[in-house]
């Protein structure tokens, strides 16, 4: 049969109730286990008491009753540290005053890891020499980093190809829609007709966090390469050109 006092002290969720006037009537043993408060530390006490200074604005409990909210703060544990804490909070008809917290601290750090990881990859592609950008099915232009905002300007509120490539409507041919139906990366070269620049362009297919398909377009300028090649390739042809003239003799008295 089922026991709600058993529900109310087993639960590893901070259970409380709280009077009219604020104080606490109830707690359940997870206080103790998340924040290091026995009972006899809270009943009889307000509940704003252990709230974080700058939380007690958005801690205050409802008045009206059946009401409910939800809200994250911070709450002094015993040892002087503070835990981020999601609340549930509802009201009877009798005015009490039913609390549910469920203790997030390890869940924001690891926001705060994968954030602090995300802004050292941003920074990371922010200096690289070749231009890096996100392209979705859309045309839009996600993600770009500082040396695309050299080459092309801000892409903010513009499609692809009026961002990179002047144009007021999609290209006919294009090798980084190809990935959509590939799924397979691309390997080619692009000549910027309005500055003769030559890149050699990787497309590489990738899903974002929601699983949309996106392509992942980076692009080296290999102008100062190509001319190299193309003066190498006139050296050549002047060689073989001086190699296939016939020789001349001289004759001597």
């Amino acid at each position: 049969m089922f026991n709600l006092e058993d529900f109310f002290n087993l639960s590893s969720d901070l259970f409380c109730i709280i009077g009219q006037d604020g104080f606490y009537q109830q707690v359940n043993p997870a206080w103790e286990q998340v924040l290091g408060w026995k009972a006899e530390n809270l009943i009889g006490h307000s509940w704003l008491g252990l709230v974080h200074p700058e939380d007690i604005t958005i801690s205050h409990l409802p008045t009206e009753p059946q009401q409910q909210l939800h809200w994250e703060s911070r709450y002094l544990h015993k040892d002087g540290s503070y835990r981020w804490l999601c609340w549930s909070i509802s009201t009877c008809q009798e005015g009490f005053v039913y609390a549910v917290g469920k203790d997030i601290s390890q869940q924001l750090r690891r926001i705060e890891a994968l954030q602090t990881e995300r802004e050292s990859l941003y920074n990371l592609l922010n200096q690289l020499p070749a231009f890096l950008y996100l392209q979705p099915k859309d045309y839009g232009v996600g993600f770009f980093n500082q040396r695309f905002r050299e080459v092309f300007g801000d892409p903010t509120g513009k499609r692809c190809y009026e961002a990179i490539a002047g144009l007021k409507q999609p290209c006919s041919e294009c090798p980084t829609f190809r990935v959509f139906d590939s799924n397979a990366p691309q390997l080619w070269e692009w000549v910027d007709s309005k500055t003769d620049r030559v890149y050699q362009i990787y497309d590489y297919p990738f899903k974002d966090m929601n699983g949309e398909s996106m392509v992942v377009e980076m692009g080296l300028d290999i102008t100062a390469v190509k001319k190299a090649e193309a003066a190498l390739r006139q050296r050549e042809q002047e060689l073989t050109l001086k190699n296939q003239q016939p020789l001349i003799h001289h004759s001597y008295p």
